[in-house]
């Protein structure tokens, strides 16, 4: 009798636990299971975007490739409103305002390579954005505008070395022409190093040697 009444007791506490926890436990597992379906959604979801944005943007450099470039502008341009804040965007506003330099629109070009300089892009894409917003400001006369932008990008060592020939450039339209020539010089060992033609880079430092007579 004493083990049944033991198990009796057990049986009274549980049905005591059960109606002060019972609810509140069913709702948390509810809440936990829709939470995992949810999460699974929207990775999902996620993956699914991810994917088409990658095809969308392989059809955008096809398009360009092909130079179908009407096209080519309005899937870089969807690209950039539906996939907002991803690397597929980020690239196509590159390319887009890549495009609009080509076709002579250099405002339209500035004002996309602006967006991604004050976006949340990494340091490298920004730096990137800001070396060709330099150039165009360059092909602008607006030297001040250009030198500018180059002593924000080489407040960073590593910088200053890679955006060497800009750097020239700059020193070039200033007037100054023992930095643009030190520029110069490594822009064009650096492209020597990595096989690259450097003879845009040496015309370059033969017209200051012209300019220097």
């Amino acid at each position: 009798m004493e083990h049944y009444a033991s198990e009796q007791e057990q049986v009274e506490q549980i049905k005591r636990w059960w109606k002060d926890n019972g609810k509140p436990l069913l709702f948390g597992l509810f809440i936990g299971l829709g939470g995992l379906a949810g999460y699974r959604y929207w990775d999902g979801s996620m993956n699914a975007q991810a994917e088409s944005a990658s095809l969308n943007y392989a059809r955008f450099l096809e398009m360009i490739d092909k130079q179908s470039l009407s096209d080519a502008r309005t899937t870089g341009e969807m690209i950039v409103a539906n996939y907002e804040g991803t690397s597929y965007a980020r690239l196509s506003t590159l390319l887009l305002a890549k495009m609009a330099v080509e076709r002579g629109d250099y405002e339209d070009a500035k004002s996309r390579l602006q967006s991604l300089i004050d976006s949340d892009a990494s340091a490298d894409l920004k730096l990137t954005a800001q070396g060709r917003l330099a150039r165009i400001l360059l092909a602008e006369n607006d030297v001040a505008g250009a030198a500018e932008i180059l002593a924000d990008m080489t407040r960073n060592g590593a910088a200053t070395e890679r955006f060497a020939e800009l750097r020239g450039d700059v020193f070039s339209a200033q007037g100054d022409t023992e930095q643009a020539r030190s520029a110069y010089t490594t822009a064009l060992a650096q492209e020597t190093a990595q096989g690259l033609d450097g003879s845009a880079v040496q015309l370059k430092l033969d017209n200051l040697a012209e300019v220097a007579k």
